[in-house]
């Protein structure tokens, strides 16, 4: 069995995890009122509007969020609901791919401009580049693929 976290590590841990709440809160906040999309739904709907096509496979999608396949599949049954994707089955690729429709572009491209505004607001504004470049490193060695970011 491993020690405890020390006082410091222990401190690193918890700034990570309030920090990250904090900048998915403020920044939801002021997306939600604006487009009516839930952290969620845009989540999802950022992911399909970079992929090739608008277009991607529901497994591969779970994955890339960092969700179970059924978190996922709860969620695009409410979002297929309200017609920001569509789901299909076509044998053309395997699995189910879901695809962002027109009204998803629509609502996720209104969001753009407030997301922008938030994160700089609440992240970009308040960290120098050295940390904005530190906090890039870290992610990238967390992920294991640094390679995943051009510049």
């Amino acid at each position: 069995m491993s020690d405890p976290l020390t006082p410091a590590e222990l401190t690193a841990w918890r700034s990570v995890l309030l920090a990250a709440d904090v900048l998915r809160f403020r920044v939801s906040a002021e997306i939600r009122p604006r487009t009516g999309l839930s952290p969620a739904e845009h989540s999802v709907l950022i992911h399909l509007d970079e992929a090739p096509d608008r277009r991607m496979g529901q497994r591969h999608l779970a994955d890339e969020l960092f969700w179970s396949k059924s978190r996922l599949s709860r969620q695009l049954t409410r979002m297929q609901a309200r017609g920001l994707v569509n789901r299909t089955s076509d044998g053309a690729a395997p699995g189910v791919q879901v695809t962002l429709t027109d009204a998803g572009l629509e609502v996720i491209r209104a969001a753009a401009p407030v997301h922008a505004d938030a994160v700089r607001r609440h992240l970009i504004d308040a960290a120098s580049a050295d940390e904005l470049a530190a906090i890039v490193r870290l992610a990238d060695r967390l992920l294991g693929d640094a390679s995943r970011r051009e510049g």
